[in-house]
């Protein structure tokens, strides 16, 4: 929903890494853009891609009714979540009639990449929390063991190569038909220009490396923090699974229950990854969120945006030199026109974004937060810090 910004990006990037080339996606009926004219580039690149209105997936007899604009949040969030289980499960019944295999579940600000990772600092920080987290999900033990080291994301098409040979080799992570594919979330701390422009120097005096969601935010939270990356996503082998007989989806995070391992997924048992994207402010705030206020906030994106900024990771970035290798300057430079939101764009009306005002006081009233949610926790924690220091300076 409105997301063409942040399209263009991660169209390339999977059309070149995966490879993608059948995609099905379901525009919102409350967007106010179209992501028609950016789709018809790749269409011309001969991926096949389909754009579903409500009533291609919406297969109950009572039809969707609109939802008012002035109607509670939580009327509009089961409205958002239920709208996309529905989308999914149809998405896959239909992918399974064209015959396809493999099926990736994840949104426009998130990057399937290989899990792999080097360097002194990570061994390091990766032996202390082993040791310190012996009997947990950190344990040596449970560390996947490729067959091969993975290739980068410069090499074209590469992703289910690798995932067939892999899947072949016996390796455990990729036998079943629905694999749990862990996250990382990526802060919204700036990268230097100069190490921004050093990931991809050869191209760096075409494009404007900033307007990569990819090669600008390199910091990301801790691995197995699922605090602070959330609940993993998944990636279905629609080719092994009945479709039209499984239950209605009750999670978009484990959508067959019987097939999808629980969300917490392992990174270090896992040979993918999903990168996930916070991006600047202009970017969270662009489009009209249903969470807007509640989940989604400028305080949960000022919290979000450096609570997450705990290592570097590069992994992600060789795609871009491999893309334009792969498809010549002028076609890359033309498929990937209009990347970003312009440079000065600024939302005009991004205070609508700030918490509303029955949650900020329930948060501020006490300093004990009764949750069970551990993010809820050092969110409010964070809030109240915010707003008690503003309150001194005035």
């Amino acid at each position: 929903m409105d997301d063409n910004h942040r399209l263009i990006e991660w169209l390339a990037y999977h059309y070149h890494v995966l490879p993608l080339r059948y995609l099905v996606v379901a525009v919102d009926p409350r967007s106010k853009t179209t992501p028609t004219s950016i789709l018809n580039r790749w269409r011309e690149q001969g991926m096949y891609i389909l754009e579903w209105s409500d009533r291609d997936f919406w297969k109950r007899k009572s039809p969707l009714r609109d939802i008012p604009d002035d109607a509670e949040l939580q009327v509009k969030r089961d409205r958002h979540r239920g709208r996309q289980k529905y989308f999914y499960r149809q998405c896959l019944i239909h992918l399974k009639e064209e015959n396809r295999t493999w099926v990736a579940l994840h949104d426009s600000d998130e990057y399937m990449v290989y899990n792999h990772a080097g360097g002194e600092k990570f061994r390091e920080w990766e032996d202390k929390m082993i040791d310190r987290h012996s009997r947990s999900v950190h344990n040596k033990e449970v560390r996947i063991e490729p067959s091969e080291t993975p290739p980068t994301t410069a090499e074209e098409g590469a992703m289910i190569k690798y995932i067939r040979q892999e899947q072949a080799a016996g390796l455990e992570f990729y036998q079943s038909p629905c694999i749990g594919i862990p996250r990382l979330t990526f802060s919204a701390v700036e990268t230097s220009t100069s190490i921004t422009k050093g990931l991809a120097p050869e191209i760096a005096s075409t494009f404007d490396l900033e307007q990569f969601d990819t090669l600008r935010w390199r910091k990301h939270a801790p691995r197995n923090d699922f605090v602070k990356n959330a609940l993993g996503k998944v990636m279905i082998d629609v080719s092994r699974v009945d479709m039209k007989n499984t239950p209605m989806f009750r999670s978009l995070h484990r959508p067959i229950q019987s097939i999808c391992p629980a969300p917490w997924h392992n990174d270090w048992s896992s040979g993918i990854r999903i990168n996930h994207y916070l991006g600047s402010w202009e970017s969270y705030s662009f489009r009209d969120d249903a969470r807007r206020g509640f989940e989604r906030s400028r305080e949960q994106w000022e919290f979000k945006s450096t609570s997450s900024a705990v290592q570097d990771d590069d992994n992600v970035t060789p795609w871009l030199n491999g893309f334009v290798e792969s498809q010549g300057l002028t076609k890359a430079s033309s498929l990937l026109h209009n990347i970003g939101l312009p440079k000065h764009y600024r939302n005009e009306k991004d205070h609508r974004w700030n918490l509303l005002p029955d949650k900020l006081a329930k948060i501020m009233e006490t300093d004990v937060t009764i949750a069970n949610d551990n993010k809820m926790v050092a969110f409010d924690a964070f809030v109240r810090e915010k707003y008690r220091n503003s309150s001194l300076r005035r």
